[in-house]
C-alpha cells in the first residue's frame, strides 16, 4: 500500500520545520490558508494567507523553534491529523508536550487550514510567552 500523498505532504512539511527550513513551508500552503495557534500568549491568534502563515512561523522559529517529534499521521483526501511531541527551550523556558494538529487539505494537496491544540495549554502558553532566545 502507498502512503497518502497528504501524509507525505505533511512529514516534508514536520522535515522542513526541524531543518529551520521555514521558507520552504509556502509551498506546502493554499494562497488562502488560515493558521490558528490556540491559547494566550505571543503567538496565539489567526493567521490568513500564505504569507502571513509563512511570517508567523518565520516568527515562531525565533532563536530555534521547538523540535517535533511525529508519533502518529491519520489521513484522508480532505484532512490530516498529527499528533507529535513538541520539545524545547527559549527564553529560559523548556516546553514538552503533546500536540495535536489538525489540518485541512485542498484538491491540489495544499494546506487550508491548520489548528494546534496541546495537552498541556498553560505549558504551552508558558513556552510560546517568552522571548526567543
Amino acid at each position: 500500500m502507498n502512503e497518502h500523498p497528504n501524509v507525505a505532504a505533511v512529514w516534508r512539511a514536520f522535515e522542513a520545520w526541524n531543518a529551520g527550513q521555514i521558507e520552504a513551508l509556502k509551498g506546502t500552503f493554499s494562497e488562502d490558508a488560515v493558521l490558528r495557534f490556540a491559547g494566550n500568549n505571543r503567538m496565539s491568534g489567526t493567521y490568513r494567507g500564505a504569507d502571513e502563515v509563512v511570517d508567523a512561523l518565520l516568527r515562531a522559529n525565533q532563536g530555534g523553534g521547538p523540535r517535533a517529534d511525529v508519533k502518529a499521521v491519520l489521513a484522508s483526501d480532505d484532512h490530516v491529523m498529527v499528533f507529535f511531541r513538541a520539545t524545547g527551550e527559549r527564553g529560559g523556558k523548556s516546553l514538552d508536550v503533546v500536540l495535536a494538529e489538525a489540518m485541512k487539505f485542498d484538491a491540489d494537496g495544499k494546506m487550508t487550514e491548520v489548528w494546534f491544540l496541546a495537552n498541556d495549554q498553560a505549558a504551552y502558553d508558558e513556552y510560546w510567552s517568552s522571548s526567543p532566545g
